[in-house]
């Protein structure tokens, strides 16, 4: 599988393991990000860190995924994105819409 999710403390951290993430996976990965139900509220964290491409409907995907997470009163935050990706979100002002963190410990400290 292309993600895999583990709880830690009241948090589910998931890590994409692709290092193109684009239409091909979008879809499963949007599905993927609705089924998680570990939490109540869900609070997420997404490792972005094997993640070297990035297209807009995979972008669509993680605002989906977002949506539905706060719909739920939950929180989510990106942890681990490369430069090239980090420019992406700039570009299209999604930085200033996710949490956006270096690292686990301070995603776990943003959303705890």
């Amino acid at each position: 599988m292309n993600y895999s999710k583990e709880v830690i403390g009241g948090t589910v951290y998931v890590t994409i393991n692709l290092s193109e993430a684009s239409l091909n996976q979008s879809e499963d990965f949007k599905k993927f990000l609705y089924d998680i139900d570990e939490v109540h509220p869900p609070k997420i964290i997404l490792d972005l860190g094997k993640i070297e491409y990035m297209d807009s409907s995979f972008i669509g995907a993680l605002v989906g995924g977002l949506k539905n997470v706060l719909s739920k009163g939950g929180e989510m935050a990106l942890i681990n994105i490369n430069s090239d990706v980090m420019s992406l979100f700039e570009l299209t002002r999604l930085d200033k819409v996710f949490k956006i963190c270096d690292n686990k410990e301070d995603a776990l400290q943003q959303l705890n």
